[in-house]
């Protein structure tokens, strides 16, 4: 996935290193897919290029940016959990072990723990006595995007670096720089994927554009497949999707009740459906229809059985009030 790395973020690694005084450990905090591991992996070829260039922070081209693009450097190490699993304590032992070994060919080790949020309580304490007691010769960059389920006790022991998300039109500009799509998939994607451009790339791999019709046609609409909502269950990164597109279909036909103009919509391309759908309901029927959606992103977020609200919805989009 091509995100692009994060300008100021290497800036003040540059800075930093040139200053002879770059802390020991980082956080890097923000969004999901907005390249906090990608700018992890730009830190470790700026600290580690073998042939800088002049207003480049790294030439990418060397034997070391090349082995760490490959994921192969001997003193770059990278740390994550599988889907739906945890980092564990015998990992987090495996990387202070390397930790405690000079560097191979680098100049200084670098150690990336990506999704830090899922460390076990156990590999977190494990983990706290080299954020104490750090190795000169080695950088830990800790990357989340739920700082929240970090161990307060870690986070005090790393400096923070927050990323932050492009607005919805400054996002949308570079997806059309980049060329990606039409301009209605454009505008839906800026929308959706909140500023964040490696969402945005993530969403038009899962054909999003494509999915949001579907959804639009036959579980939205009157023309209503029989068990589509199931088939969606199957999958709980498809429900997500399914309900994000749901919740901003709401939020559009809202936004007509209020007079807004198309343009405004995040499904511009289909206002006139919109338009029609909203006439149907009342402004206080949609706002609770809203709120249903709410709760039920709120209850997968919690990784709660979602069948029952789906259904509730399900219903309420088959009536008029």
């Amino acid at each position: 996935m091509n995100i692009p790395m994060n300008e100021s973020v290497l800036k003040r690694f540059a800075v930093l290193n040139r200053r002879a005084i770059l802390a020991h450990a980082y956080l890097f905090t923000g969004p999901a897919y907005i390249g906090k591991g990608i700018a992890a992996l730009a830190v470790a070829k700026l600290l580690n290029c073998e042939d800088p260039k002049e207003g480049r922070y790294f030439c990418d081209q060397c034997p070391a940016c090349r082995k760490i693009q490959k994921s192969c450097h001997p003193d770059v190490h990278v740390t994550e959990s599988l889907e739906g699993e945890s980092i564990k304590i015998e990992q987090i032992r495996g990387l202070l072990d390397q930790i405690r070994l000079r560097p191979f060919m680098a100049q200084k080790k670098i150690f990336i723990i990506r999704h830090a949020e899922d460390l076990t309580p156990e590999a977190a304490n494990a983990l706290l006595k080299t954020l104490e007691e750090p190795s000169t010769g080695s950088l830990l960059v800790l990357t989340t995007s739920v700082p929240q389920k970090i161990l307060d006790t870690v986070k005090s022991r790393c400096h923070i670096i927050r990323f932050a998300s492009s607005s919805r039109t400054g996002l949308e500009a570079a997806l059309v720089r980049q060329e990606q799509g039409n301009d209605s998939d454009v505008h839906f994607l800026s929308f959706l994927a909140e500023g964040c451009w490696g969402k945005a790339q993530q969403l038009r791999e899962d054909k999003i554009g494509r999915r949001k019709d579907e959804i639009i046609d036959k579980f939205i609409l009157a023309s209503r497949e029989k068990d589509f909502a199931r088939k969606v269950l199957a999958d709980k990164h498809k429900v997500k999707a399914f309900l994000d597109i749901l919740l901003s279909w709401v939020r559009d036909c809202l936004l007509v009740k209020a007079g807004a103009k198309d343009q405004s919509l995040v499904h511009a391309d289909r206002a006139r459906d919109i338009r029609d759908f909203q006439s149907r309901y009342s402004f206080e029927g949609l706002a609770r229809l809203n709120e249903e959606i709410v709760k039920t992103c709120r209850l997968l977020a919690e990784n709660l059985n979602v069948k029952i609200p789906l259904l509730i919805i399900e219903e309420m989009l088959s009536r008029e009030f």
